[in-house]
């Protein structure tokens, strides 16, 4: 069995064209990699695994879930060559939804079976929190969310520290391979369990959206526990930019984010880098990061809100 792991985080994400053009047979592009929405090309064959750009994302199951579904339904009857099971795996991160994704295809005859309770709970979890970015009203003393705590740790550990927003391709695969062996021990019953860190700050913000410092691990399960149903999320970078999520719970909420990130790209400036996301959840560009500071992207949001009001959420991305 022949399942290989290229971890790009340097790659700026590919359109679907020039994936197909630069890579070989047998190509997985996993959440993100590709902007675009799920693709599959039997002539390559190539597929893309993605909940991000071009869909509802409410209505689209997460990478991973994608990902089971189609071990199940026979994708390794075409994902395989004369001596067996073959698949490149691209990504450019290692959250809970790449690491997951890439154990499932790894770990196939695991996946396989539909009568895997512990394994099935695991992707049930985390399809419902990344599909919502955090925001299903799951109870925060449920245990499984603890134990994910646990299993996904690791990849929390490196997004809290900074370290993250190095790119480093080893230390993302470091992470990868570490939440592989944690999500191996919850399968067999030696899995721990930490308590869940909602804490947060909030710095600011406008009429109907709160500007959020993230502090623990599930930050935004606090934030909409108390309350809040759209946000931006800053994060300072050690090189003087800064890091931006822009979401909302679903796409019932007015806070239009499709047209918020419209409105900071062309604040942004770059011809080369763009911010982009779905119609739920979006942020700054991927590697460079933003320049814009806090203060100018709150003004931004507000004047766009206003400007905007009244008018239908468009569902999908603008950007």
């Amino acid at each position: 069995m022949a399942v290989t792991l290229h971890m790009r985080p340097q790659d700026e994400p590919l359109t679907w064209e020039r994936f197909c053009a630069v890579t070989g047979p047998f190509a997985v592009a996993l959440d993100g990699y590709v902007s675009a929405g799920p693709r599959f090309d039997p002539a390559g064959p190539r597929v893309n695994f993605n909940h991000h750009e071009e869909v509802d994302r409410l209505a689209t199951r997460s990478t991973c879930a994608q990902v089971l579904l189609a071990i199940r339904q026979g994708f390794f009857e075409s994902f395989r060559d004369s001596a067996g099971v073959r698949a490149d795996v691209y990504c450019n991160d290692c959250d809970e939804d790449v690491c997951t994704s890439w154990f499932l295809l790894k770990y196939g005859s695991f996946a396989e079976h539909v009568l895997n309770p512990v394994l099935n709970r695991l992707v049930h979890i985390e399809d419902m929190l990344d599909a919502t970015t955090g925001a299903y009203p799951f109870p925060e003393q449920l245990p499984i969310l603890q134990e994910l705590a646990w299993v996904f740790e690791p990849y929390r550990s490196l997004r809290l520290s900074g370290a993250l927003d190095r790119h480093d391709p080893a230390v993302y695969q470091e992470v990868i391979g570490a939440v592989e062996e944690r999500i191996l021990c919850h399968l067999v019953g030696r899995g721990k369990a930490v308590p869940l860190d909602t804490r947060y700050e909030r710095i600011g913000g406008g009429p109907g959206w709160a500007l959020i410092r993230e502090i623990g691990g599930q930050a935004r399960t606090g934030a909409f526990a108390d309350g809040i149903r759209a946000y931006v999320a800053a994060c300072p970078r050690s090189d003087g930019r800064w890091k931006y999520t822009v979401g909302r719970m679903s796409p019932f909420i007015p806070f239009d984010v499709p047209a918020l990130l419209q409105a900071l790209d062309a604040a942004e400036g770059s011809a080369e880098h763009h911010w982009g996301g779905g119609n739920t959840v979006g942020g700054s560009p991927r590697v460079p990061g933003s320049r814009l500071p806090p203060d100018e992207v709150t003004r931004i949001v507000n004047e766009t809100l206003r400007a905007g009001r009244g008018r239908p959420v468009r569902p999908f991305p603008a950007v």
